[in-house]
């Protein structure tokens, strides 16, 4: 099977691994366009250096409706494209082209969390269960037939950088299986837009963390949002990123925001009900540091901290 792979972000390599791995034949890589970042220096997405590096063809489109662009498509013949985590909708004059069509990556068990965000919006809202879903695009954003879905169980341990790597894994190791179901015409099967959800794309002001929330609400928001945005709190009047932190379900008769308690093992802050213990935290201006480190050290915030608990 001749493959167009459509992505851009680094998780995305892991299924181009895959491809390389099971021998298919990957045409060209399709990936975001160059962008000049501080400095003007050139930033290339993951999958441009990926295809770099392995001597695969890429294409940088900055419009997809590019007639140029279109015909370079329709030249190398492909029988199908795939796509995940490519960023942009794909027009017609794109999905008519291949011979068994557009097959994309959905990180959801689709129809739940359709749109830009389905990890994040899963862990927000606290499921249990998510998933990666095979699906034929069609002209609606995540609504086409389903080739095949596949669970996974979400760990409390696990953020949405952690889940994002094991869903790409997850996907890579069906791969194979999925590809050899569409060479076979095999049933495909249209969602219930009765349970249709939307994850909304992400804003920076999301990440926001209100201490009046419970410790349980707070903790599902810092693992949203490892990453990107990360979350942001006030703690003695300095604000923070959090990238990692505990929910603790205890009682106590401090005020949100208020500090409970700070040992090597964690920085713990009074939430509307519960706690919240940091591990990993980030000062402006500073790298990321473990609570270990912030209680051994010597800087104002540390010692403002510290003199709170006396008080």
């Amino acid at each position: 099977m001749k493959i167009i792979f459509f992505g851009s972000p680094a998780y995305s390599c892991i299924v181009i691994e895959k491809l390389i791995l099971l021998k298919y034949e990957l045409l060209a890589l399709v990936t975001q366009n160059d962008k000049k970042g501080k400095r003007n220096i050139i930033s290339k997405t993951p999958v441009t250096l990926f295809g770099e590096k392995n001597n695969i063809k890429i294409f940088n489109p900055s419009n997809l409706n590019d007639n140029e662009f279109i015909e370079s498509i329709k030249n190398l013949k492909p029988d199908l494209i795939l796509i995940y985590a490519y960023g942009k909708i794909l027009p017609e004059t794109i999905i008519c082209i291949p011979k068994y069509g557009c097959l994309n990556i959905h990180c959801s068990l689709l129809p739940k969390w359709r749109g830009a965000a389905p990890i994040q919006r899963a862990l927000l809202n606290k499921d249990k269960q998510t998933g990666v879903t095979f699906f034929k695009i069609d002209n609606k954003l995540d609504a086409g037939k389903i080739v095949s879905a596949h669970e996974y169980s979400i760990l409390k341990s696990d953020d949405s950088l952690i889940l994002q790597n094991k869903l790409s894994n997850l996907a890579a190791s069906k791969l194979d299986n999925v590809l050899h179901g569409i060479k076979l015409n095999q049933k495909l099967v249209s969602q219930n837009e009765k349970n249709a959800s939307y994850a909304k794309k992400i804003h920076k002001n999301e990440a926001a963390i209100s201490w009046i929330d419970s410790a349980s609400d707070i903790s599902s928001k810092i693992k949203a949002f490892v990453g990107w945005p990360v979350a942001e709190a006030k703690v003695l009047g300095e604000k923070i990123k959090i990238w990692e932190a505990t929910c603790i379900l205890d009682e106590h008769k401090k005020k949100p925001g208020q500090v409970i308690n700070f040992t090597n093992s964690g920085l713990i802050i009074a939430a509307g009900t519960g706690s919240v213990k940091i591990i990993k935290l980030q000062i402006p201006g500073r790298n990321i540091i473990t609570a270990r480190d912030l209680f051994n050290s010597n800087n104002n915030f540390t010692q403002k901290i510290k003199e709170s608990i006396i008080a």
